[in-house]
This record gives C-alpha cells, sequence and structure tokens, in this order.
C-alpha cells in the first residue's frame, strides 16, 4: 500500500514540474516565434541585387606640346563590385541604397598623389582598392497620390542617360550624365503630373538642393566656430567661409510612350548653380573661391520606327566664376584676380540593337573651356569631360541574361587641358583606347 502511494506521489511530481516548465518556457517560445516571424516579414520587403563589372584597358596617348608625351601600351585591369538593398516598406515609402568598391586588380603600387581631390565624393570610383564606399543610400516619401515625392540621402546622381545604352540596359540615373556625375548627398522634391496628361504622356517636375558642407576640426573648438579660407602649416588663415555651400538643381522630365513612330521619346531640360566653393592651398597663399552654373539639355528617342534604332543628343552650357587666387598668378582658369570661363559639350549618341547584340557610336564636341565634373567616370581617362573631340564606338553582347560582354575604341583628341588653377593650356594631346567589359548581374 505504501509502494501505491509513492508511485502515486512521484507520478504527480513529475506531471506538476512538466506542467511548471511548460508554463516557464512557453512564453520564451511564443517571442522566439514571434521574432522570427517578424524577421521573416521584414525580408520579404528586401531585396538585394547587385552586379560585378571586370575591365581591360590599352590606353596610347602622345602629345607634343606643351609637353612630350609617347606612350602606346598601358594596360589596367580592373574589377567594380555594386550592391543593392532595397526596401518597399510600403507604396509611400521605398529606400534605396548601392555599396559600391572600385579598384586595379591585385595592385601593387600607386606612385603621385591620391586618386581624389574630393574623397566623400570621388573615393566611390577612384580606384582606391578593395574599401568599400557609399554610392546611393536615399528614402523616398510619397503623399498617396503618388503626386509628389520627397527624396532624401545620397541621391541617383550618376549614371545619367545616355549611360544605359552602353550595356543595354533600362534608364539608371535620374538626371543627364552631362549634368550630374557624381553622388551626391542632399533633399529632393519631385512633382508627377501625369495624372493631368493625356493617356502616354508623363511629366516630372524636380528642384533638387545638394549643399557641400565645410567643416572645421579646430581641436576643441571643432564644429563651434566657421572654417578660414586656407590654412597653414595645419593654422586656419584668411577669412570665414560658410559651413553650407549651396547646390541646388530645377528640371523638367517629359516623356512620351508607344507611339507609332517611336517605343519611347524622353526630353530633359535642366539649370543648376553651385558656390561659391573655397580651396585651400596649405601654403595661406589661396583666398579663391569658384561658383559654377551650367544649363543642360536632353533629347532621347527609343525605338525609332518601330526598330532597334536608338538616339539620344544632349548638349551642356557652362560658367565657371573665378573669385581671388589660389596662389600669386593662380585664379581658377586665369592669372587674374577674378574672370570667367564659359564653354559647352555637345553629345550624340546612337544605338542599334538586333537580337542579342547592340552597336553604338557616340561623338563628343566640346567648345571654349566647359566645366564639367565628373566623380563617377567609366573610363580611366574621363572622356565626358574631354575638352575637344571625341569618338566612341562599342559592340555589346547578351551571353546570358544576366551576362553582358562589351568591347569598344575611344579616341579623345584635345584642344587644351581640363579647366584648373591657372590660365588653361593648349594642348595637341590624343589619348586612345581599347577596353573589354564583362558585367555580371545578380
Amino acid at each position: 500500500m505504501r509502494l501505491i502511494f509513492l508511485s502515486v506521489l512521484l507520478l504527480l511530481s513529475v506531471s506538476v514540474r512538466a506542467q511548471t516548465e511548460q508554463q516557464t518556457s512557453s512564453p520564451k517560445s511564443v517571442e522566439e516565434r514571434l521574432a522570427e516571424l517578424e524577421a521573416n516579414q521584414n525580408l520579404r520587403y528586401i531585396s538585394l541585387s547587385g552586379f560585378l563589372i571586370s575591365s581591360y584597358d590599352h590606353i596610347a596617348v602622345s602629345e607634343t606640346y606643351p609637353r612630350a608625351l609617347d606612350h602606346n601600351d598601358l594596360q589596367y585591369a580592373r574589377l567594380r563590385f555594386s550592391l543593392n538593398a532595397d526596401a518597399e516598406l510600403n507604396p509611400q515609402l521605398k529606400v534605396y541604397t548601392r555599396l559600391t568598391a572600385t579598384k586595379f586588380m591585385n595592385n601593387w603600387r600607386s606612385q603621385g598623389g591620391t586618386p581624389y581631390y574630393i574623397k566623400d565624393i570621388e573615393g566611390v570610383y577612384s580606384q582606391s582598392g578593395s574599401e568599400i564606399h557609399l554610392e546611393k543610400a536615399y528614402v523616398d516619401l510619397s503623399c498617396p497620390a503618388s503626386l509628389w515625392t520627397l527624396s532624401v540621402g545620397r541621391l541617383p546622381t550618376v549614371n545619367g542617360s545616355p549611360e544605359h545604352f552602353w550595356d543595354v540596359l533600362p534608364r539608371q540615373g535620374t538626371y543627364p550624365l552631362l549634368t550630374f556625375d557624381a553622388p551626391l548627398d542632399g533633399v529632393g522634391v519631385t512633382y508627377r503630373a501625369d495624372s493631368h496628361l493625356p493617356m502616354n504622356h508623363e511629366l516630372s517636375l524636380r528642384a533638387l538642393y545638394t549643399p557641400f558642407m565645410d567643416v572645421s576640426w579646430n581641436g576643441m573648438y571643432k564644429y563651434l566656430m566657421p572654417p578660414k579660407e586656407d590654412t597653414t602649416g595645419g593654422t586656419p588663415s584668411g577669412s570665414d567661409t560658410d559651413t553650407m555651400i549651396k547646390m541646388w538643381a530645377l528640371q523638367a522630365d517629359y516623356s512620351l510612350k508607344d507611339q507609332e513612330r517611336w517605343e519611347d521619346l524622353t526630353a530633359i531640360v535642366q539649370y543648376y548653380q553651385g558656390g561659391p566653393l573655397p580651396f585651400s592651398s596649405g601654403a595661406g597663399t589661396s583666398d579663391l573661391n569658384i561658383e559654377v552654373n551650367g544649363l543642360t539639355g536632353l533629347l532621347e528617342v527609343m525605338g525609332i520606327a518601330q526598330t532597334g534604332l536608338d538616339v539620344s543628343l544632349s548638349h551642356t552650357y557652362t560658367n565657371a566664376i573665378s573669385d581671388g587666387q589660389f596662389a600669386p598668378g593662380l585664379g581658377f582658369g586665369t592669372d587674374k584676380n577674378s574672370g570667367s570661363n564659359q564653354g559647352s559639350i555637345t553629345l550624340l549618341s546612337t544605338r542599334y540593337r538586333w537580337a542579342t547584340w547592340a552597336l553604338g557610336l557616340e561623338w563628343l564636341s566640346a567648345s571654349n573651356v566647359p566645366f564639367y565634373f565628373s566623380a563617377a567616370p567609366e573610363d580611366l581617362t574621363r572622356f565626358y569631360s574631354t575638352p575637344g573631340s571625341g569618338e566612341h564606338l562599342y559592340v555589346t553582347k547578351k551571353i546570358f541574361n544576366l551576362v553582358t560582354a562589351r568591347m569598344g575604341y575611344r579616341q579623345q583628341d584635345l584642344q587644351n587641358y581640363p579647366i584648373t588653377f591657372g590660365p588653361v593650356a593648349s594642348t595637341d594631346r590624343q589619348v586612345k583606347t581599347y577596353y573589354l567589359n564583362l558585367r555580371t548581374d545578380f
């Protein structure tokens, strides 16, 4: 009888203990399940993609004045890796990001100065090694009717038209290649007037504000005082400068799709203005500031006469205004204390698509002294910044849906050096580049 009683008591004890453990562990298990469910829901919002580009360049350069150059076997191999992480949290809230690294393959050494003047802007595309740079990171906030969109962050101010011609891609950038070709931070406001137009007509009006920051790192007073025009041995000198330097643009973007004479017609007009931007010499000699402004127009027609023929025509007019001097006799594009340099660039891009192939030809012509700041060039010799004339011929082949091979030739005939400190110098430099790109999207 005692044995039966002890057995029943033992069973009751085990049962109570099991119930207690279950009650104790149940809340934790529920929390874990909820956390896992939330993580899975968040993953559904996020889409990951990217691309890897391997490039080979063979460059030949010749020049007789103002210096002698004759090198016909300069060879380079490069890599670019970009990773996109985008999220559509709801129809009115979207986030876009891209991390990028550009590098020479197995870079043994780099002689001379740094590959960039402004690391925050030029570092992404400067072949700066295995460093990962923030190329794009912005949020789009839209009203329910999607008429207004506010964009804040590192904006899509690279890969503009007609860059998408090269690898047979859809339009990649919001702004024309000849205006913006640098990753810029700021705020953009877009108004879409499509609902007020007939079917197949689209119109977007954009305002962009991308100011530059001028920051003082003066010891215990950093951020608490404005920077100066220059430094002498690390000590600030000269007059105070603004901490926020204005840079803004206005753009109208119109398109007409699905017509008998073409698949898609796009017309863009943009005006930008920025400055005054101070330049420091490090020797206490500079009070130089520059202001820049430009007007760009682009007309692009895809699928002309329902064929594979595409044409893009871009023209930009620029004016760079110099005030002060970097050092005695060194203004910006002048040896005077003040001056301005006006110029223009015209780019005609054509392409014919058939099956999995594309054949493209581009002509570039610059007059006077244009100012075109390109911090995100695909090529090593800044073809689209050429102060002279240039031609670009390429053949593109889609090997698989996500693999693209492109072989091309670029020739640049310079009439002067790009604008910099001091008077603009004439030259007869000619640069020829043969290249091969392999792009893999994933």
